[in-house]
């Protein structure tokens, strides 16, 4: 709605609604699974007995683990059962005072967002886990096996009872959050000459903390010192009504309600950020009636998920695992020839190791803060073309990151290499490997164990920008743009994308030691793209004078570009253990420790670097023989051979599309507009791998050096160095077998033929 209370004033009220209800699931309930597998009703309520009644109305299915052996029969991903209800609601005033060469605009924006989202609820093994570990039948008699001793997949085939099993206390409903987002603004365009504009403007912005419906939330408060204990820690929930969802061992370690924990914060247990003030200022001056300079600077704060309520106060705290071992009462083999049982039933309940996964927010986190600046000088060269040529930088600081405050600090003092009594040497490979108490007195936490990472504002990020764009607007049937971009961007920050408050840092004790240039960012980047009709037809420059019917077919046809052409990006090259916990290169006692930040592979640790990666071998165009397996001892982080992050650098690659297209009129009021666009015209593989999960971060296989095995020395508890025999290397690794489709282009060559009729 639009007033005009004066001349010179202008008032703009805007407001909107919108509205989503979208549920994700599997194609089958817990019951029906189980049922298809032939579990009978006494079977399935013994089954619910363990996971609780209401998981079998739940989409999805349990799973089975054969401890590497075989790929994991999951129970699914985040989005298994999942609602994602979206309700948002947005309102904005705008008033604009025209006064002498001041054009002033100030205003409001308010925004509240709510949700329904399931993404806590599949978290952990909610309908069910059955681990292999320790194979029975074929250790036992290898002949039914082939030889095989250690085969984890034939205990399963025959119906046997697994090593563990694995499911959640108390399973919580999908969150109910929402918050509120504010932003009030004021402006000056001023002309203080002719030729000369300023433009002063001032933001502030306040988001507020989410809150849940139910008060699912809870926040850890690490600095807290109980004073009859002299514990440290404790747990920072909403209400009491929170505690019928926690699990029984956080509610031990100590809990107290917001109201109740002086630390200033309400249901949403963090603070809100209210120092949210951005100053902007820009100017435009014209130096001749071809040219001009612009620059500027401004304050900029992003929302970064409202504090990141998801994994770290939402998810964490809630669905904690429970492990069930045969310690004395046996667990249960799979129904067939009995029922009334499942293999999830019987077993003793594992205490030792089994602590509590946890989050921290620091009650005073703040959004990141950019500043941006720039500079350009663009000038009119004639011809319907103008050259751009622009300075653009950023500086970023509190960045969010993750770290584990119960790690340790690289040692070489052994931390849970025996079976949980501090004496008997444990064997990572068969999984026995417990710490024992003196192990966990070592923690920073104790009773919280592996797994205890906070988030806090230490990232920082330094851009600088060069861009030159030359543009011939339309003119004689021509219209064209080229730029080219260097971009040089160094960051501590985290190569992931992940929604909430990012990945985990490498080195927590010194997260600058990643400052490197971001994973995402070429360093040299061409894009082009244009419209060029075809000089053919009636009134053009070739056969102007062809018939009507000969110019339907041949004339007024149009042709259209774009391309890219960039160099390669960063990777990080990474392997992955994979009988690590409690058992860790390092002794840093925890498995969050992530080479790339991403949560995609965990743990894993980058590589020594001992020769020249930058040579092919075969057809991998990184020598893999030039990694080694990590350092085991104090070492582990510092040590000056360790590969940086993002150290190898992809290929380049460009890419082009054509389209050809023409429009025919059908008397006064319709239009068909015929067409053929040609994806990756040269079919010019785009072998430079994306950054997703399928092209090289994280657990991917262009970057991934392979897997491998800690060892204990049985006589004295301390962890042998990594051997050759140890290690499984990814074949995959550095080899370009993919191409992606990128900036636009298809990965392969594509035609698309088109007709749109117009009325």
């Amino acid at each position: 709605m639009t007033r005009f209370p004066a001349p010179s004033l202008v008032n703009e009220l805007r407001g909107g609604f919108n509205r989503q209800g979208l549920f994700v699931h599997s194609n089958t309930t817990l019951q029906s699974f189980l049922s298809s597998i032939g579990f009978d009703d006494s079977d399935i309520a013994a089954y619910a007995a363990v996971v609780g009644q209401s998981e079998l109305s739940t989409h999805g299915h349990m799973a089975v683990n054969f401890s590497n052996s075989f790929t994991t029969f999951t129970n699914g991903n985040r989005s298994t059962d999942r609602p994602e209800n979206e309700n948002l609601i947005t309102v904005g005033d705008t008033l604009s005072w025209t006064l002498g060469k001041h054009n002033l605009k100030m205003g409001a924006d308010l925004v509240r967002n709510q949700a329904v989202d399931g993404f806590a609820v599949n978290r952990g093994n909610v309908r069910g886990l059955a681990t292999y570990a320790v194979p029975k039948v074929c250790a036992n008699d290898p002949v039914p096996c082939n030889g095989s001793k250690v085969d984890t997949f034939a205990d399963f085939i025959l119906g046997l009872a697994p090593t563990s099993a694995g499911y959640v206390n108390q399973p919580r409903p999908p969150m109910d959050v929402y918050n509120w987002e504010q932003g009030y603004f004021f402006q000056d365009d001023w002309k203080i000459t002719p030729r000369l504009t300023l433009n002063l403007g001032l933001r502030y912005e306040l988001v507020t903390p989410f809150i849940e419906k139910n008060d699912l939330m809870a926040n850890f408060d690490p600095n807290f010192v109980n004073p009859t204990t002299g514990q440290l820690g404790r747990f920072v929930i909403p209400s009491t009504r929170t505690l019928k969802y926690l699990d029984p061992r956080i509610i031990a370690f100590g809990v107290v309600t917001a109201g109740q924990s002086g630390l200033d914060v309400g249901r949403g247990v963090v603070r809100t950020d209210k120092n949210n003030v951005a100053p902007r200022v820009g100017l435009a001056f014209r130096l001749s009636n071809k040219s001009v300079v612009r620059g500027g600077y401004g304050f900029y704060y992003p929302t970064s998920a409202a504090q990141g309520i998801r994994d770290p106060i939402a998810t964490n705290p809630f669905n904690q695992p429970v492990t069930k071992q045969n310690l004395g009462t046996p667990l249960q083999p799979w129904p067939g020839f009995a029922h009334g049982f499942s293999p999830l039933s019987g077993g003793d309940i594992k205490v030792a190791g089994s602590t509590p996964s946890v989050n921290v927010v620091p009650f005073g986190l703040q959004q990141p803060r950019i500043q941006q600046y720039n500079a350009t000088y663009e000038r009119e060269l004639g011809l319907k073309t103008s050259l751009r040529l622009s300075y653009i930088g950023s500086t970023m600081s509190g960045l969010i990151g993750g770290q584990d405050l119960n790690e340790l600090k690289p040692n070489d003092i052994p931390f849970g290499t025996t079976m949980g009594d501090g004496t008997t040497i444990c064997d990572p490979t068969n999984g026995d490997c417990v710490p024992s108490d003196a192990d966990n007195a070592r923690y920073r936490f104790p009773a919280l164990g592996d797994f205890v990472v906070s988030y806090g504002n230490f990232g920082h990020t330094r851009t600088n920008s060069f861009q030159t764009q030359l543009e011939h607007h339309y003119a004689s049937g021509l219209m064209f743009s080229v730029a080219y971009t260097y971009l040089d961007q160094k960051s501590t920050g985290l190569d992931t994308g992940n929604s909430s408050l990012g990945g985990i840092v490498y080195n927590p004790f010194l997260p600058d030691h990643d400052y490197s240039q971001e994973a995402f960012v070429p360093h040299h980047r061409v894009v082009a793209y244009g419209i060029y009709e075809l000089p053919v037809g009636q009134g053009k420059r070739f056969g102007s004078g062809m018939s009507k019917w000969a110019d339907a077919i041949i004339g007024g046809w149009q042709t259209t570009f774009n391309m890219f052409a960039k160099t390669g990006t960063g990777f990080t090259p990474h392997w992955i253990c994979d009988d690590c916990n409690p058992v860790e290169p390092g002794n840093i006692a925890v498995s969050s420790v992530d080479a790339v930040g991403d949560f995609n592979a965990e743990p894993s640790f980058r590589p020594v670097v001992t020769g020249n990666y930058k040579q092919h071998v075969g057809d991998q165009i990184f020598d893999p023989n030039a990694f080694g397996p990590p350092p085991i001892g104090s070492d582990l982080f510092d040590n000056p051979s360790v590969a940086k992050r993002n150290l190898l650098i992809g290929p380049g690659t460009w890419g082009v599309n054509l389209g050809v297209h023409k429009s025919f009129r059908i008397g006064e009021r319709v239009t068909a507009t015929l067409g053929a666009d040609f994806d990756n015209v040269f079919n010019h593989p785009l072998l430079s791998p994306d950054q997703s999960d399928s092209g090289g971060a994280g657990g991917a296989p262009f970057a991934l050096l392979g897997d491998f095995n800690v060892q204990v020395d049985q006589a004295t508890g301390k962890l042998l160095p990594i051997a050759e025999a140890d290690i499984s290397r990814n074949p995959d690794f550095g080899r370009l077998f993919q191409s992606f489709s990128q900036e636009g282009v298809d990965s392969r060559r594509s035609v698309r033929l088109r007709l749109r009729i117009t009325f």
